[in-house]
């Protein structure tokens, strides 16, 4: 629980398609849009796309790669690897 009652958490997505740092800031920089976003992180070395967010859910996965895929990325949970 963060300041003043707010749930935080995170959850960590499979990007396969990243591979160098403007991918990175590509990726990053559509996430923030998604509502409930408060911070994302991206790892082209790890292929891996962490987000932290507000309230009790995670943003919908359908949310983010609606901004991902017109750039050519998709994000998808871990353990469909």
């Amino acid at each position: 629980m963060g300041f003043f009652g707010v749930s935080r958490g995170s959850v960590e997505y499979l990007v396969p398609a990243m591979n160098c740092g403007h991918c990175e800031a590509k990726v990053t920089g559509a996430v923030r849009g998604v509502a409930g976003v408060r911070k994302a992180r991206a790892s082209a070395a790890e292929k891996r796309l962490v987000l932290e967010y507000r309230g009790a859910d995670a943003p919908d996965l359908a949310a983010v790669n609606a901004v991902l895929k017109p750039l050519g990325f998709e994000a998808q949970p871990l353990e469909d690897r």
